[in-house]
């Protein structure tokens, strides 16, 4: 396995106070220690509803930080991470496989309501008091079944989801992520990094790739990120490093390659350059 996954079926056999079905988890409260320390990414989707206090998370390199009432989605391809130094805001939500949502013949409303924000990988917004009462609605729903010995639970708390992904499609429209805003340029780019990065480091490739000058491309990155092209490209090797480093069965040497650095020295210098210590003394701090 390339990097390192989360799994509605590890976070079972963690928490198995959590109501929950093979393909779903429902949460009904927020605690730290459902947050993994370390960059990770998911084979579910997450849909959380924050009554109060406040949250701060990361889809890739896009921060989030929203204070109740708030919504949150999180994807499947985007890679996660959590600020544990905040407070728990008071929240609840649901974890949900695609297979799941899969299952029965999904409309095609539905589907063009998931696709709208699913594929950015995140998304969080301020909600009004009319918008969180309706969630709110939806998760009490989730919450009578949770425990149900009804041989129809699935498909309520199915039918449930359905709904919630056709509200936040409909509040997607109304106030689209800041994604897209952006400048298509950045968007594109920031694609191509995820699909090319163990190939190569260089403004220029991803400059020619796009068909754009490298001074151009990283002029434009900067001023709609507030970081340059050469940074982003850097942020998600690193990114991507400390995922494969939480593997215990990869050896540096098997990193370094996996990453396309020609050897572990030169993988070693690039990653303590970032991240301020070597590969071996990351691995230490996650397995003393």
């Amino acid at each position: 396995m390339d990097i390192k996954w989360m799994t509605l079926l590890s976070l079972q056999k963690t928490f198995a106070e959590l109501g929950s079905d093979e393909h779903y988890i429902y949460m009904p409260t927020n605690k730290l220690e459902y947050y993994p320390t370390e960059p990770y990414r998911s084979h579910y989707y997450g849909i959380g509803l924050i009554k109060k206090g406040e949250i701060e998370f990361y889809t890739d390199l896009t921060k989030h930080r929203i204070t109740g009432p708030a919504l949150i989605f999180t994807g499947t391809s985007s890679i996660k991470r959590w600020n544990t130094a905040l407070s728990p805001c008071e929240m609840e939500s649901i974890l949900f496989s695609e297979e799941f949502l899969q299952e029965k013949l999904i409309e095609s409303d539905i589907i063009r309501a998931f696709a709208l924000f699913s594929n950015n990988g995140g998304y969080a917004l301020q909600i009004e008091d009319k918008d969180y009462m309706v969630f709110k609605q939806l998760f009490e729903v989730v919450s009578s079944r949770s425990s149900s010995a009804s041989p129809y639970h699935k498909e309520v708390v199915r039918g449930i989801i359905y709904s919630m992904i056709n509200e936040i499609g409909h509040l997607y429209r109304k106030f689209p992520s800041q994604e897209l805003h952006n400048n298509l340029l950045v968007s594109k780019f920031k694609e191509a990094i995820f699909r090319h990065y163990k190939k190569s480091r260089s403004v220029s490739f991803y400059a020619d790739m796009l068909n754009v000058h490298p001074k151009h491309l990283s002029q434009t990155v900067s001023s709609v990120t507030g970081m340059p092209a050469s940074e982003w490209i850097h942020h998600i090797v690193v990114l991507e490093a400390k995922i494969l480093l939480q593997n215990k069965e990869l050896n540096i040497s098997e990193v370094a390659y996996m990453l396309n650095f020609s050897d572990q020295s030169t993988f070693g210098k690039y990653f303590k350059k970032y991240v301020g210590i070597s590969p071996v003394s990351y691995r230490k701090k996650l397995f003393p």
